[in-house]
């Protein structure tokens, strides 16, 4: 068997002479390395036409499909760092000459040395997390990629450009910052704050709603039954400027939460979102943040305005004195819920 002429490109070779038995059936291997074939030759005419991006788009595919072809990933190595992406191709690099020792391939050199070339020339980027900011649960992800602990604090290679670092832990509120990271070994340092506790919108919102399948009681029942007098009257008076001014409150909260809403909202869209709602890490944050500060508004709005409902229903029915008619007798509740509102008033008169 005649070996393979170093000139032509080989995408599929990987030295394993014989497939495993879970491996694909021969007619299946053949069809996919002639795929890989195809992917590189399409590749490397878009290289020379300068389609820097699409080549290295087509070259990806081809990895996908085999990512033990040796040829492939050297040529996909190449395409990486013409486009500028130097961690990106490092990488390729050094997978090739993994993929390439581990079958006796005497490519491994090559891809070691174009891995090795590359070294001064990343940039890196380093997460610091301090003992103080390590809250429980605590996860820090670059660019949406989860880093585990072991990695906080080391120069990680990354691609020149923007990155997003996020950091996030239960009961507590979502930090992110992004960077511009230069080329040409630059090195960029995070540090990670300790995170706040989660905002008011959240905390309302969460104990607004109560058990399961109930709904908070607002505002109790409340009136004038005969022989009440003048005293029940001062009484019921006092619950009613009482309950408008639990109205009033419930009124300035809802506002303040709605302003809340929609500063968020206007954050996100400001270089995080776009037009067709596909955001990045911080994105998605503040369009939580905006949606939790959204419902918070709505019930505190529900609540005041059943609260001044029932006070000015409280405060007309109270008798003016011990000589008022003692037929008038009035009851007001209220609830309100995340999705749901309710204000019952009966009495007689």
């Amino acid at each position: 068997m005649r070996p393979p002429n170093p000139g032509q490109p080989n995408p599929g070779s990987s030295g394993s002479a014989h497939p495993n038995p879970g491996q694909p059936n021969p007619g299946q291997l053949e069809a996919r390395k002639e795929q890989v074939l195809a992917l590189y030759q399409a590749a490397r005419q878009l290289l020379d036409a300068g389609r820097v991006a699409e080549a290295c788009a087509v070259l990806e595919q081809g990895r996908t499909l085999d990512p033990t072809a040796i040829n492939l990933l050297l040529r996909l190595g190449e395409c990486l760092a013409r486009a500028g992406r130097t961690a990106g191709a490092w990488n390729v690099f050094s997978e090739a000459a993994a993929v390439a020792k581990s079958a006796g391939d005497r490519r491994a050199a090559r891809a070691a040395a174009l891995a090795s070339a590359l070294e001064p020339r990343l940039s890196r980027i380093t997460i610091d997390v301090p003992a103080a900011a390590a809250a429980p649960g605590l996860e820090i992800r670059h660019d949406g990629v989860l880093i585990p602990p072991a990695q906080w604090g080391r120069a990680l290679p990354v691609d020149p450009g923007t990155h997003t670092v996020e950091a996030r832990a239960p009961g507590r509120r979502r930090w992110s910052t992004v960077r511009a990271v230069p080329p040409d070994g630059a090195r960029e340092l995070v540090h990670v704050p300790s995170l706040e506790h989660e905002p008011p919108p959240r905390a309302l919102a969460a104990a607004l709603p109560g058990p399961r399948g109930q709904a908070p009681r607002l505002l109790a029942g409340a009136g004038r039954s005969d022989g009440d007098g003048d005293g029940g009257g001062r009484a019921q008076r006092v619950i009613a400027l009482a309950s408008g001014g639990a109205g009033l409150v419930g009124l300035g909260l809802g506002a303040a939460f709605g302003l809340e809403a929609i500063a968020r909202r206007d954050a996100s869209n400001r270089g995080h979102c776009d037009a067709r709602s596909r955001c990045d890490a911080a994105g998605v944050a503040l369009r939580e943040d905006a949606q939790a500060a959204g419902t918070a508004s709505t019930i505190a709005f529900s609540a005041g305005t059943a609260a001044l409902l029932a006070a000015g229903l409280l405060f007309w029915t109270a008798p003016p004195n011990a000589a008022a008619p003692p037929a008038r007798r009035a009851a007001a509740a209220a609830t309100a819920g995340p999705g749901a509102f309710s204000l019952v008033v009966g009495g007689s008169y």
